[in-house]
């Protein structure tokens, strides 16, 4: 885990305890029903940042799951996961000489049009009592630009409701995207961290700063050890802000389960976080 997020600061002995770390989550559990939605439970197709994975918001991700929502966290082969099986069974380790920037961004979002695709369909074979109904895309960082090029990129046919964008790296767009402060063409929100905030990244119908929230808030890096040491490594990378994590996780689950309910960004309930600043809104 520790060369995972790039740790080259001597602390890696912090995190040794994470290759033992149990995620909470059960393989193959069943899927029950939402009484709120119905039949029909929204689908969220996420993309990872630059150099992390499947596994970097395991505890977010389970929290969203918890509020009547599915969540497949995609990892991408475009060199840019921190490692990843390819469909052969070998490895491939993060490598940001693997493509270029545009490549890279084209071969991501191919990916979440993929999974769009692919997975409703599977998840309704697999399980018979589920409807997938919502369908959005999400993303981290560098996994933000790699959603919005996929909706935008996406035909008519291609069922995509909306987007969830947790501090979206707008600059590594590579000229393929609209700029900062731009309308998407379908429902989007974005959630911004402190230093976001300040860089003044906005991006869709609705933007809002999550108070005390740094760019690690949005993955599990609070939970990877204790409160205080993860606040202290904050002092070299934005790892924990001074917001309780369990409470960021917690509003942040709530908020996208309302937009995908209602696919509607000005809905008070979208907005209703006590951590929550409203930036902007069309």
């Amino acid at each position: 885990m520790a060369s995972m997020v790039g740790f080259r600061l001597g602390l890696e002995f912090l995190l040794a305890h994470l290759a033992d770390a149990s995620s909470g989550c059960i393989a193959d559990a069943p899927i029950h029903n939402n009484k709120q939605s119905g039949n029909d439970i929204p689908l969220l197709v996420y993309s990872h940042g630059y150099g992390g994975n499947m596994d970097l918001a395991t505890y977010l991700f389970r929290t969203m799951a918890s509020k009547g929502m599915i969540v497949a966290a995609l990892e991408h082969t475009d060199g840019t996961a921190s490692s990843t099986v390819l469909q052969d069974g070998s490895e491939r380790k993060f490598n940001e000489y693997f493509m270029t920037g545009r490549q890279q961004l084209t071969r991501r979002a191919s990916e979440l049009l993929e999974a769009v695709h692919f997975l409703p369909n599977k998840i309704e074979r697999l399980h018979s009592n589920v409807k997938v109904g919502t369908i959005m895309l999400g993303g981290h960082s560098y996994g933000a630009p790699s959603a919005i090029m996929a909706a935008n990129g996406a035909n008519r046919q291609t069922n995509i409701n909306g987007l969830i964008l947790h501090d979206p790296a707008l600059g590594m767009g590579y000229g393929m995207l609209p700029p900062n402060g731009a309308k998407s063409r379908i429902p989007t929100v974005t959630y911004v961290s402190d230093e976001y905030n300040r860089a003044n990244v906005r991006y869709g119908d609705l933007t809002l700063h999550i108070k005390g929230a740094y760019h690690g808030n949005f993955v599990d890096a609070p939970l990877w050890a204790p409160t205080f040491v993860m606040r202290l490594l904050s002092l070299v990378i934005p790892a924990a802000g001074p917001a309780d994590p369990n409470e960021v996780h917690e509003q942040l689950a709530q908020s996208a389960f309302d937009f995908m309910i209602t696919k509607d960004s000005a809905s008070p309930n979208v907005m209703r976080g006590s951590l929550f600043e409203l930036i902007k809104s069309f």
